[in-house]
């Protein structure tokens, strides 16, 4: 497989998108996705892929284009055969602009369109080769700040991701959160998993190991990290988070990321 990724030009764009993606491959594969904190806007140019439903314990074909939100559990996907795919990682204040209100208990009925017309869908796409393959950023980056400036901003929502973020590497609680936030825990805990669908301890745990991820990715010389110095209590704590969020152990979780990226293993 073939992945190639492009982050943003433009500063109000890039408060929103964490980055884009270009997925090619011409043969079949299997692949997992670790919680990352992110909601995926996929285009597919070329083939299909299936997502597996815990519920009908079977593969699930996906549309030409669709959105994928944040979650604390992982995701099994197949691609069968030749893919060319576009995808765009938004980050969790994302849910702070109108548009995306209640996405994440919602999904399957966003119109995609409200965020990128099938004409600028085609576009981009048309743009996409599989002998130069390449990411038109700048293009992305103008369509999509056009499109999310139409839209107002939860103060609030944005607030609580500003807070986790400024503070990821810290041994942030839920009640320290909460007091930042000026409400009380049990309020705040109703609040953020309407939001987010998520507990605030699932949101922070998600949000810390994906910072921890991604910085462990950049340095794979690295035996053992200083766990405090990325929020967590100690080396223990980080191996029994890192199995809940991603199933493996550390050492076998970085071993199977073959690809630069930090939430994708193969199976």
């Amino acid at each position: 497989m073939i992945l190639i990724e492009e982050v943003p030009v433009m500063s109000t764009v890039s408060k929103y998108v964490d980055k884009y993606q270009l997925f090619i491959t011409k043969n079949p594969i299997f692949f997992k996705t670790i919680p990352n904190g992110k909601i995926e806007c996929y285009f597919v140019k070329k083939g299909e892929f299936s997502r597996w439903d815990t519920d009908t314990e079977s593969f699930i074909s996906s549309t030409t284009s669709g959105i994928l939100p944040a979650t604390n559990k992982s995701t099994f996907y197949h691609i069968p055969a030749n893919i060319v795919c576009l995808n765009i990682k938004f980050k969790l204040n994302t849910l702070s602009l109108s548009l995306f209100k209640g996405l994440l208990t919602n999904w399957e009925d966003f119109k995609l369109t409200e965020l990128i017309s099938e004409t600028d869908q085609k576009n981009i796409l048309s743009d996409i080769t599989e002998e130069n393959p390449m990411i038109p950023v700048h293009q992305l980056d103008s369509i999509i700040k056009n499109s999310l400036d139409q839209y107002s901003i939860d103060l609030k929502i944005d607030k609580i991701i500003q807070l986790i973020d400024n503070q990821i590497t810290d041994q942030l609680r839920v009640s320290d959160l909460a007091n930042k936030m000026n409400m009380s825990q049990k309020s705040m805990e109703r609040w953020v998993r309407k939001q987010f669908n998520l507990s605030p301890k699932e949101l922070l745990q998600i949000m810390r190991f994906e910072n921890v991820s991604y910085e462990l990715k950049k340095q794979p010389d690295s035996k053992l990290i200083d766990s405090i110095a990325y929020g967590y209590y100690d080396q223990s704590h980080f191996i029994k988070e890192c199995r809940k969020i991603t199933g493996y152990s550390p050492k076998d979780f970085f071993s199977k990321m073959k690809l630069p990226t930090n939430d994708l293993v193969f199976e």
